[in-house]
């Protein structure tokens, strides 16, 4: 059963926009009283949330998002700064409680991952922070939750998360089925709110107005999201307008990259949209293909009457049935007293002039093309080496990887769900 009992003392609240108002207008005064930066934001089961916790926090996503560094903005935030702590400790505890393990590398390797995302030089994450005026722990504190968190879901649905081959099948003939046609490149922040006393639809709005006005989407959905895609700053990745939501689909056509939504209502609360890009999906394009061409050149004088021509066809047409690998080319090449190399590099196809293009486009390894005339007589050549180009269409590990982290990420929301009803949580501003 779930206990959550809510005082809203305004003092304090006056307290804490005071506080962030007086360091960030001087850069020297104390963060708040020591009383009132002891105080009790929230208990969660047995452990407590500080005010200064929660200053702290708040501080670092408008750092991190981007956001105006006012009163006013740590108003608008903390609350849902608030919730995500309430769940970080509840993960915390479920981890501690099934005794997972985060070690100190765990954590060195996701701040180089934080370094490298923010294009930040190596091993300057810690001094970033002490720059920001952001307490190290609190960084910390959230990363070691987030790892925990996965290892615990890892560790829990390993054996019940499955893939199945007619489930890879599926996206590939989606894929396949939507060549040619749109596709978007999109971000998400989610907010399924379970809470009454949350106004979700008044938090989405708040959300877009910070967006708009210039705050970085990936924080803000690394912090407030409650999505599957939350971990990787709410990116879904490219998708086609078949895989959205109906509400979601009737959007993205209108929408230019780097546009937000109004907030979007689901069955669960809200969603918050970004279009980032838009491509045409595709399979490999035939142009891009690579290929190594080797060459027996016959001259035919400007001079020369049709007799000579004919003759000159016809030995280039022997040398098309007679050649059997690019060895042959160079021996028939110097058998024939050709006087052009016979090598003729490695280009891609569309680089091929019209005319040799047409002739090797659909050539395999080891093909010769008919005689090919040239102003200055024929050429028979053979494809010595083909390689095809990359599709832009995931492969079926790419495939199974996505639908097992997206149904990772639901036992996970339902598992936090789970968990946060059955606490106690006693939220005291």
């Amino acid at each position: 059963m779930s206990f959550i009992k809510r005082h809203c003392p305004t003092i304090l609240r006056i307290a804490l926009a005071l506080t962030v108002v007086t360091v960030w207008s001087t850069g020297t005064a104390h963060r708040a009283s020591a009383q009132n930066a002891l105080r009790i934001a929230a208990i969660v089961n047995d452990d407590i949330i500080t005010v200064r916790d929660l200053d702290a926090r708040v501080r670092m996503v408008i750092v991190s998002s981007n956001l105006p560094r006012n009163a006013q903005t740590y108003q608008r935030v903390w609350p849902q700064v608030l919730r995500g702590l309430i769940d970080e400790q509840l993960k915390l505890q479920e981890a501690e409680r099934l005794s997972v393990e985060v070690t100190e590398d765990d954590i060195n390797r996701a701040k180089r991952g934080m370094e490298q995302r923010n294009k930040m030089p190596a091993g300057s994450f810690d001094r970033s922070l002490a720059q920001e005026g952001i307490p190290l722990e609190t960084v910390v504190r959230q990363i070691r939750a987030d790892i925990a968190w996965a290892k615990l879901v890892r560790r829990r649905f390993q054996s019940t998360v499955e893939v199945t081959t007619d489930e890879i099948d599926d996206a590939l003939d989606r894929l396949e089925r939507n060549k040619g046609a749109p596709q978007y490149r999109l971000r998400e922040i989610v907010l399924d709110f379970d809470d009454p006393a949350v106004d979700a639809e008044e938090v989405a709005k708040r959300l877009v107005q910070q967006l708009r006005s210039g705050a970085q989407f990936d924080a803000l959905a690394r912090e407030f999201s409650q999505g599957a895609t939350a971990a990787t700053g709410g990116d879904i990745g490219w998708t086609t307008k078949d895989q959205l939501n109906p509400e979601v689909a009737e959007l993205v056509d209108e929408m230019k990259p780097g546009d937000i939504s109004d907030p979007i209502k689901t069955i669960f609360g809200y969603q918050i949209i970004q279009l980032s890009d838009r491509q045409i999906l595709s399979g490999p394009d035939p142009l891009k293909s690579e290929v190594t061409l080797k060459q027996v050149f016959l001259p035919v004088p400007p001079n020369a009457g049709s007799e000579a021509e004919s003759s000159q066809k016809s030995i280039a047409t022997a040398v098309s049935e007679t050649a059997q690998s690019c060895d042959d080319m160079d021996v028939l090449a110097s058998e024939l007293n050709s006087p052009a190399g016979t090598d003729l590099g490695t280009l891609k196809i569309g680089e091929l002039s019209p005319q040799l293009r047409e002739a090797v486009a659909d050539l395999e390894e080891g093909e010769l093309t008919k005689p090919i005339r040239l102003p200055s007589g024929f050429s028979t050549i053979m494809v010595c080496k083909k390689t095809e180009p990359e599709s832009d269409l995931p492969g079926r590990n790419e495939i199974a990887e996505r639908l097992r982290a997206v149904k990772f990420e639901t036992f996970a929301q339902r598992y936090l769900r789970d968990i946060r009803r059955d606490a106690f949580i006693d939220t005291r501003i």
